[in-house]
């Protein structure tokens, strides 16, 4: 009997329930079907999908215009032209395909590559580097404002992400705890105590200095060794070009230079012209276009903000930003000390003619007022400094920084082809 009364009330409690409306019913008075569920769902996803396609499709592309073969094939263009005895409008087709895949089309290609790139091998900073260099040529394209618009977006957004924001209470927490434990560290460190002693125990004292000093006082110091050798340098420029009196008088015969008229040639060939100037203006109008320069300080850029978020992980742990500094500081001004030691050593003339009366006035008599205009800056460079080029040892030390820190061997190999694009035109 029991057992009859308590099924009773599970049949009456289960009756009940089922007459009650549910919290799941739909209120609209129509039924939801599944396919609608599904459609949702695929066209919430449908967007990332599509666009993974399209970068799979391009990098599919990158891979087949950026491969040996068709680089193979672009050499096979240029030297077709030059051995076979094709009309002038065949042989400047010809090299203008090969050297424009070359040193244009391809340098561009493997830069968007990189920039494309999902594979786990290529990591962040490689990338960001690499779209810094190539949004700056992109961008150089735009009208002057919109370019400078977004230089000076991009500089405000990574200056936003560099900031450090550390609560007081967690900083002064750090110090307590630095500053309880410096003894434990100290004593744990063995090593460290022995570097410092054996430097400060060595009997070079520049090695001695340069030891006890850290990596920021160390890039101080590399500021103030750019900022004298320039100055040198200026000072030295005036002193080769007043002293050079066949500079002075008149315009002496220029040396002969083997490297410009092979380009020379080579631009006749190209552009199918009678004489070398008429293809001036499209080898410069090429050089505006890319805009190295500008490119090459994008990349810079973007490599100090990857090495100050630390965005290459365990590639550029072990570097930093001013120790890079450091290093590109050192060695432009080392760059530029061997520069001005040899224009002073072995004046050569200058390749304008009349160039001293454009860019210095006449020697002074009095010496006092010799040495002051050799100290005033010139912007413009001098007459007889033409070995090393100044405009190559600030470019190249920068190339030197972006691709040493972004490690890729693509982009490197773009930046410096693109690099000697640019010398053989400004030599042109």
């Amino acid at each position: 009997m029991p057992m009859a009364a308590k099924s009773r009330r599970k049949n009456d409690a289960s009756s009940s329930t089922s007459k009650t409306p549910s919290s799941d019913m739909n209120i609209g008075a129509y039924d939801v079907d599944d396919k609608d569920n599904m459609d949702q769902k695929y066209n919430h996803g449908r967007f990332p999908s599509t666009l993974h396609r399209s970068i799979d499709i391009i990098q599919s592309c990158l891979r087949i215009f950026t491969s040996m073969k068709v680089s193979i094939t672009a050499i096979v263009f240029i030297i077709a032209a030059s051995v076979f005895d094709l009309s002038e409008a065949t042989q400047s087709k010809l090299i203008q395909i090969g050297t424009g895949y070359l040193f244009i089309a391809k340098p561009l290609l493997s830069t968007l590559a990189i920039c494309l790139s999902n594979k786990a091998a290529t990591a962040w900073h490689e990338r960001i580097i690499a779209t810094g260099f190539l949004m700056s040529i992109i961008c150089n394209q735009f009208p002057k404002w919109l370019s400078s618009f977004v230089a000076a977006s991009a500089v405000f957004a990574f200056g936003l992400a560099s900031r450090q924001f550390v609560p007081m209470q967690q900083l002064d927490s750090d110090n307590n705890t630095s500053s309880t434990n410096s003894g434990v560290t100290q004593s744990k460190s063995p090593a460290k105590r022995n570097a410092t002693t054996s430097s400060d125990d060595n009997t070079n004292p520049f090695l001695k200095f340069w030891s006890r000093l850290n990596i920021k006082e160390r890039a101080a110091i590399g500021t103030l060794a750019v900022v004298v050798s320039l100055l040198t340098e200026n000072f030295l420029i005036w002193v080769v070009s007043a002293t050079y009196k066949p500079g002075i008088v008149g315009s002496p015969t220029p040396l002969q230079d083997n490297g410009r008229i092979v380009l020379e040639a080579l631009a006749k060939k190209l552009w199918n012209v009678e004489q070398s100037w008429m293809a001036k203006r499209p080898l410069q109008k090429i050089r505006d276009t890319l805009n190295v320069q500008y490119a090459l300080v994008s990349a810079l850029g973007a490599s100090f903000v990857c090495l100050e978020l630390q965005l290459g992980g365990k590639k550029t742990s072990h570097r930093s930003l001013t120790g890079v500094a450091l290093h590109a500081l050192i060695t432009l001004a080392s760059a530029r000390l061997i520069r001005y030691i040899s224009f002073v050593l072995t004046v050569l003339p200058s390749q304008v003619p009349n160039c001293y009366r454009h860019h210095f006035p006449p020697p002074p008599d009095n010496w006092k007022d010799w040495i002051l205009v050799g100290m005033l800056p010139s912007s413009r460079g001098g007459c007889n400094d033409l070995i090393l080029s100044g405009h190559a040892t600030v470019t190249s030390t920068i190339a030197c920084a972006a691709t040493s820190v972004s490690s890729n061997t693509s982009f490197s190999f773009a930046v410096w082809t693109l690099i000697a694009l640019d010398y053989s035109i400004e030599a042109y």
